[in-house]
């Protein structure tokens, strides 16, 4: 049966398939071409294309894959059937090639650097002015008191560290979308590996910058929080505003704050807002019985987050743990909807900051982690990441050793 249009689909080849890149089987694939009558003329994919000379005769030829590369018109566009093998491969090779725009890029300049350094020493305090704080946490809160230059600097820090996260989870993305192409066509290996092994030393640098703005203590304090008991609600006359509402309102906020401050990477007392949202909501407009709620619910957070940090603050019973993750990509969004992360900020955290070793060619990692956020991955993180335990204490192997026979399925062992 005839294809037709429908069943077509307009692929660049010439931009997409080079001498150097290994074509496999799919080599053998024939496609339709027109060139002029000279021996090594461009071959094109449309007889009216501008750039082919037309001349007395124009032959119409059907050449295989391979026989065509190097000749291929880069503005052409060839009909192939949805079905051909060379779309599905054009797709993989795409996805490997496009690793050359994030190498090739030029280095930040100089200037940047002491960006970098401040903002390194201003969140190591905190994520804003320790200024700013206090008076948050002593009722104050006209912005017109605070340091305006202080508070651009803080928020300045916050944004690069916000760039080298995005900037290297997309980079990781594209990274193993690559792994996944070659996975396919394995053929396409002896031309991928090198730029996968470049890109992956970008990655690392992204990765180190990303983690020198973040706090191991609050992670180790944000894994503390799952194992905090859940309170009981105690009626009291400061809850009396909130009526009937009060046991579901504390219930409410206490979920919200948990939720919050065991997946981010910021420190504990910087959640309030949480607990603040809950309230708004149960209140409206009213304001009876407000001020006093509010002083209950500040002192409710601040036992919560004494109990976290003296979890936090406990000798672990193991010693640290040397485990393997396998980080998803990006998930890609519809149409103009951006992609969507499946890690949380605190995952995230977590694999920048404890990484000891990858394996560019299976996008794994090794982290050497503290027993309790161990834990947390294990038991809590997300469905889309494998999770495993490389080794035990009395195995001297090399993490990269270990990382190497680690076959991630879809399962999540227990670390």
């Amino acid at each position: 049966m005839l294809s037709t249009d429908e069943d077509l689909r307009a692929v660049p080849l010439g931009q997409t398939f080079t001498a150097e890149i290994p074509l496999g089987p799919n080599g053998g694939t024939v496609i339709r071409c027109y060139a002029s009558t000279s021996p090594k003329s461009k071959l094109h994919g449309d007889a009216e294309c501008k750039a082919l000379r037309t001349t007395s005769t124009t032959a119409d030829l059907e050449l295989s894959l391979s026989a065509a590369v190097g000749r291929l018109c880069t503005r052409c566009r060839w009909p192939l059937p949805t079905d051909s093998p060379v779309l599905l491969l054009g797709a993989a090779i795409i996805s490997v090639d496009s690793l050359k725009i994030w190498i090739d890029r030029e280095p930040d300049p100089d200037g940047d650097i002491q960006a970098e350094r401040d903002a390194v020493l201003a969140l190591a305090t905190g994520e804003y002015p320790p200024s700013a704080t206090s008076q948050r946490s002593e009722g104050d809160g006209e912005d017109e008191a605070f340091d305006d230059e202080e508070w651009n600097r803080y928020a300045r820090a916050r944004d690069i560290r916000q760039n080298h996260f995005t900037h290297w989870r997309r980079l990781h993305s594209y990274l193993a979308r690559s792994i996944e192409a070659v996975s396919e066509f394995p053929f396409l290996r002896p031309w991928a590996e090198p730029l996968q092994v470049r890109l992956a030393a970008v990655l690392d640098e992204e990765r180190r910058a990303f983690a020198a703005l973040l706090q191991p203590d609050s992670l180790r304090e944000a894994a503390a929080v799952r194992l905090i008991q859940t309170p009981e609600f105690t009626p009291g006359p400061e809850f009396a505003g909130l009526g009937n509402e009060a046991a579901r309102t504390f219930r409410r906020a206490w979920h919200e704050w948990n939720l919050q401050a065991a997946w981010s990477w910021h420190r504990l007392e910087e959640h309030d807002f949480a607990v603040d949202s809950v309230l708004r909501d149960a209140f409206g407009r009213r304001r009876k019985g407000r001020p006093e709620a509010e002083a209950a619910f500040e002192r409710l957070a601040a036992d919560w987050i004494a109990k976290a940090h003296s979890r936090a603050a406990q000798p672990d019973e193991t010693p640290w743990q040397l485990i393997g993750v396998k980080a998803p990509a990006l998930t890609r969004g519809h149409y103009t909807e951006p992609d969507r992360d499946p890690l949380t900020h605190w995952e995230s955290a977590v694999l920048a900051t404890y990484q000891v070793a990858f394996d560019h060619t299976a996008g794994t990692a090794a982290l050497l982690v503290p027993q309790l956020i161990a834990g947390q991955l294990a038991t809590a993180a997300s469905s889309t990441m494998p999770v495993a335990r490389l080794g035990t204490p009395a195995n001297a192997l090399p993490a990269e050793m270990l990382l190497s026979h680690w076959q991630p399925d879809e399962t999540t062992p227990q670390p």
